[in-house]
């Protein structure tokens, strides 16, 4: 407390991601949404406003709006639809709250999050309002994809709007974001050809904006490679066994640990780009038909994109890398059948084949590219996804 008053939750500034989608932002030519409650925030918006409209920008805004038939709320949503950034502004007041059930803010705030750069500015003092709290501690579960400042005034925050433009400007100069790029990175990954002793599962991410973040001097760094050996065996998302042995090398500009006894495989290259390999199956089945349990894949698929997560935050402590493109595939199924882990019980030596002989699946998202904390923050919603498209590819 301070002066009666408490200091609000601050969040850490974190580099400014370059847009993902829509149009690519010029210098002096990028829209930028201002999402605030209006009522009580005109000299705060009007502060905003000038500071786009100083470094050359076009600010939108709700009150901006032409008639449309479309309601205002639909209208601000396209808004950010359009935009190339965000400012967000949050006071005290959480807003009202609209059939979705969360107020206008937030609404335009979950439109943004995961396609356009959010610049978020909290006012420093006050006591905000229950669900005002609970949409602040959103945000901060996603902090590490937004640039985030406090503010005391409407001079003080068309100052820090003025700074974290001008930021983002010259971030998406030097390293714009090509999502197309990011996927043909991660399908690379995935090795052609490659004959498997056993299923395999896949999971390949390529981050970007495409930058070197690991020296080749790195590469054979003891630091660096211990840190990898460590979390791939005895993290919270280990991705490999101890109880095989691995084989640490260097190869090109990668680092991989390899265990070829259980297939398992975990490759960190200087871009960031990881992947890691996995047995699809598991030996506990041997009594039965051999079959590819869903639950296992899900799991296997939800661990890797964690582990991956930490690796990115090890070899970018800066976060310069905000997007990633993760691709899943599965390697030497064949016929081998898809199953829930209640149908393989039920049914141990029976179970219909799928009609497709692909010996190879490999599938992305739609939109294939997402912000960097997805990886952590909508894991379950990941895997979910993946596993929808791999059960259809291969009963289909």
């Amino acid at each position: 407390m301070r002066g009666g008053t408490r200091v609000w939750p601050h969040l850490p500034a974190a580099p400014l991601a370059a847009k993902t989608v829509g149009r690519t932002p010029d210098n002096g030519d990028m829209r930028v949404f201002i999402s605030s409650l209006i009522d009580g925030f005109e000299s705060l918006r009007d502060a905003a406003a000038n500071a786009i409209a100083t470094l050359g920008h076009q600010p939108t805004r709700a009150e901006d709006f032409p008639a449309s038939p479309d309601s205002p709320q639909q209208a601000c949503l396209a808004g950010v639809r359009d935009s190339d950034a965000v400012v967000l502004i949050l006071g005290d007041r959480y807003g009202y709250i609209q059939q979705s059930g969360l107020s206008a803010t937030h609404e335009e705030y979950r439109e943004a999050r995961e396609s356009r750069p959010v610049l978020v500015f909290l006012q420093r003092f006050g006591k905000p309002e229950p669900r005002q709290l609970d949409f602040i501690h959103e945000i901060q579960g996603w902090e590490r994809g937004h640039y985030t400042a406090d503010f005391v005034d409407a001079e003080d925050l068309r100052n820090r709007v003025t700074r974290a433009l001008h930021e983002f400007t010259l971030a998406n100069e030097t390293a714009p974001l090509n999502e197309n790029e990011l996927v043909d990175r991660a399908r690379a990954l995935i090795p052609s050809g490659r004959q498997a002793p056993r299923p395999s599962l896949l999971v390949a991410v390529a981050p970007g904006p495409v930058r070197s973040v690991i020296r080749p001097a790195q590469l054979d760094d003891d630091e660096l490679q211990r840190f990898l050996l460590t979390e791939a065996l005895t993290g919270n998302d280990a991705v490999l066994t101890p109880a095989s042995g691995t084989d640490v090398s260097v190869q090109g500009d990668a680092i991989n640990l390899t265990q070829r006894e259980s297939n398992r495989l975990v490759s960190v290259d200087e871009s960031g780009r990881v992947l890691v390999i996995s047995p699809a199956t598991e030996d506990r089945w041997r009594t039965g038909i051999a079959s590819i349990i869903e639950e296992d894949v899900r799991a296997l698929i939800e661990r890797s994109l964690r582990f991956v997560s930490r690796v990115l935050d090890q070899v970018d402590g800066p976060r310069r890398l905000t997007h990633v493109a993760p691709i899943v595939s599965l390697l030497g199924a064949g016929y081998l059948p898809w199953r829930t882990r209640e149908e393989q019980q039920q049914s141990p030596n029976a179970a219909s084949m799928g009609m497709g002989s692909a010996d190879e699946v490999v599938v992305a998202l739609s939109p294939p590219v997402r912000r960097r904390p997805s990886l952590v923050h909508e894991n379950s919603l990941l895997a979910d996804d993946f596993i929808a498209r791999l059960r259809r590819d291969l009963r289909r």
